[in-house]
């Protein structure tokens, strides 16, 4: 499995972990130690807000969030202990900010997979993929992968990875070595499926659609005009209606934390994937009450959105 990861992802080496936070919390162990600062995007996966808030800094590591949209936020928060600029796609320019300032980059390009951006292509030093979600897409398995530039750092890598046991499990990695073949084409069907319409939402952000602030950069660096299957909207109501629409909408939805199956899931993020965020912090970086997020399977189209429909009218 590891072999396969370097290959797609075009890295030197790969290791492999039980979970993406595992691989996460070992990409920081690898570049980071006490004394070091890291600039992390604002908007990252709620695991790697808390475990760098809660977990990393009483080690004595320090972490400064900032909006990785504009690369001179970034920039501007660097400083000469920085060792690690964390980022998820794309890469580039902030690739070249990390390495005038002699730190690491690297991305969690779990939403995007090899099939739409290959960081390491751009200038990042190691790429993060959560094998739980596009990689293995069946919601059978959990899994995590750290893959590497070069070889020191895939050697620095692998020691966080034998010193802490995190290695996946024979099993797992079979059956992600299964799933993962069918990748592109899932892949494929699920940027299909994304959608945007409804009276009820209020807003609808996916980086396919020309209404997307980013949606020229998103065309620069995603492959073969593919933008994957995640977007959100926003509903009319805050909290208490996306909590309403998790209760209401039907198959074939599935209601879960989960991303990048077959399966179309739907998140009341506020509520479930970010509740463990201060409320302020969630709302700067714009997850907001109403914000509700998307993951389209491989479904018929016209049966997500007729049993969407149905489950909005309700709330």
């Amino acid at each position: 499995l590891e072999e396969k990861l370097a290959k797609l992802e075009n890295g030197y080496g790969a290791s492999a972990f039980g979970t993406g936070m595992a691989a996460t919390t070992s990409a920081i162990s690898a570049t980071m130690q006490a004394g070091d600062h890291c600039v992390i995007s604002d908007c990252s996966y709620g695991g790697t807000n808390r475990s760098c808030r809660e977990f990393f800094t009483p080690l004595g590591m320090e972490f400064t969030f900032v909006d990785f949209r504009d690369p001179e936020n970034v920039k501007k928060a660097m400083k000469p202990n920085t060792k690690l600029v964390f980022s998820e796609t794309p890469a580039n320019p902030v690739s070249k900010i990390a390495k005038d300032g002699g730190a690491k980059h690297v991305v969690d390009a779990t939403f995007a997979t090899p099939v739409i951006c290959r960081p390491l292509d751009w200038g990042a030093d190691m790429v993060i993929q959560s094998l739980t979600k596009y990689y293995e897409g069946h919601n059978i398995m959990t899994g995590g992968a750290v893959i590497s530039k070069d070889q020191a750092l895939h050697e620095k890598v692998k020691w966080v990875q034998n010193v802490h046991g995190n290695i996946i499990n024979p099993f797992a990695a079979y059956i992600i070595m299964q799933t993962s073949k069918t990748m592109h084409l899932r892949m494929r069907k699920q940027s299909e499926n994304a959608m945007a319409e409804n009276p009820k939402v209020t807003k609808v952000v996916y980086p396919g659609l020309a209404s997307h602030p980013q949606k020229a950069l998103a065309d620069k660096y995603h492959r073969d005009g593919l933008h994957g299957g995640m977007l959100w909207f926003d509903i009319q109501g805050g909290s208490a209606a996306g909590t309403k629409l998790m209760n209401v909408c039907q198959r074939p939805w599935s209601l879960c934390e989960n991303l990048g199956a077959t399966e179309s899931i739907i998140t009341a993020c506020a509520v479930m994937t970010h509740a463990n965020m201060l409320k302020e912090d969630r709302l700067k970086v714009g997850i907001t009450d109403g914000f509700i997020r998307i993951s389209c399977g491989i479904e018929d189209s016209a049966d997500l959105i007729r049993a969407l429909e149905v489950a909005l009218e309700q709330v």
